[in-house]
């Protein structure tokens, strides 16, 4: 079974609390599916057969939680069970509530759901003891949504698991760009279609593009988009991939191009700042608080200035050097150590 970003971040800051709180006793409830990621860490793991999001799986999930004596219940998701005992929850993002189309293209789904999730993160919210937050975007996203959760929440920022901060910049570099992520709405992948192929039409010589696009809801509708692209024969769709072969492609890449048009974090682009890779982001988004001066940053609604990012970064390798340096140095500030330390304080906060 392959993590998602969540399923990364649950591991990074598991594994951190672990060895940062050797005297607390940890226990993970766990989907058996996914038993194996966490057969190394030294928690204690309890198996449930619960799917997120699936009514009636929360009832099952707190009885347990209430029955297992626990100081604190901490979960890794915002629509979760709401037990008697403190909870700290994980906002990763409001694209749930807060972004139209993230459910697809149809309208009737789209506000079903939205209303759905809003009503189940609502009722988390007001019972969560306090709320991690990765960005200081999703904190305003979750202020102006549920201006009650202001006091309950903190950031946290993120870690990332591929690289150990002892990567130096590689001389191998391959002449392609990299895009790392899913093909939802708020990922803005239309746009950076559209805006490759212009530019391959301009300059039949630009450089190819491997897109590492995972295999969820709007895969396929993903497929239908890119095989009426004329630039189709110069990009490469990879998914499934080991995180070997993910590394590799951080490291060989001229840059990562991530344009999304919302985002919570945004770790595709830490994990390749992490492998000294220079970083074409969105401005205006909690990509732009993670890069900074480490990457190029452009407006995500517009193709034109999406075009001029990828054709600046391909056509300049002092530029490209640079940043890379830039990019190894800020990703350095990023770990899940100061991510679970944070969390740790909070929890010994509303546990004392």
């Amino acid at each position: 079974m392959q993590l998602d970003g969540t399923g990364r971040y649950s591991l990074g800051v598991m594994k951190a609390l672990s060895e940062l709180k050797p005297a607390w006793k940890l226990s993970v409830i766990v989907n058996p599916d996914a038993a194996p990621h966490v057969e190394d860490l030294f928690v204690k793991s309890v198996d449930i057969c619960a799917i997120r999001f699936r009514p009636g799986n929360n009832r099952k999930i707190v009885p347990l939680i209430e029955s297992s004596g626990a100081d604190c219940y901490l979960n890794f998701s915002m629509a979760c069970p709401c037990p008697v005992i403190p909870a700290v929850i994980t906002a990763h993002d409001l694209m749930a509530i807060s972004f139209f189309g993230y459910f697809g293209s149809s309208l009737l789904i789209n506000i079903f759901e939205r209303l759905l999730f809003k009503n189940r993160i609502r009722k988390s919210v007001k019972a969560a003891a306090a709320i991690s937050v990765p960005s200081k975007d999703t904190l305003d996203d979750l202020r102006n949504s549920f201006p009650y959760s202001e006091n309950k929440a903190f950031i946290t920022g993120e870690g990332q698991n591929l690289f150990d901060g002892n990567e130096t910049q590689s001389s191998e570099r391959k002449d392609y760009l990299l895009y790392v992520g899913n093909a939802r709405a708020n990922k803005n992948v239309t746009r950076l279609i559209v805006a490759y192929s212009r530019l391959k039409a301009i300059n039949p010589l630009f450089p190819e593009m491997k897109m590492v696009v995972r295999r969820d809801r709007a895969f396929k509708y993903f497929m239908r988009e890119l095989e009426d692209c004329s630039g189709r024969d110069s990009i490469t769709v990879l998914s499934g991939i080991t995180d070997d072969r993910l590394k590799q492609l951080y490291r060989e890449c001229a840059g990562l191009v991530i344009p999304s048009l919302k985002e919570g974090f945004g770790l595709p682009a830490l994990e390749a700042m992490a492998a000294g890779s220079p970083v074409i982001a969105s401005a205006g988004t909690a990509l732009e608080e993670l890069v900074g001066e480490a990457g190029i940053l452009v407006n995500p609604e517009s193709v034109v200035d999406i075009m001029h990012g990828m054709a600046l970064l391909t056509s300049r390798p002092e530029l490209r050097k640079r940043l890379s340096a830039k990019a190894l140095e800020r990703a350095q500030n990023y770990t899940w150590n100061k991510t679970a330390g944070i969390i740790a304080e909070r929890i010994e906060a509303i546990t004392s």
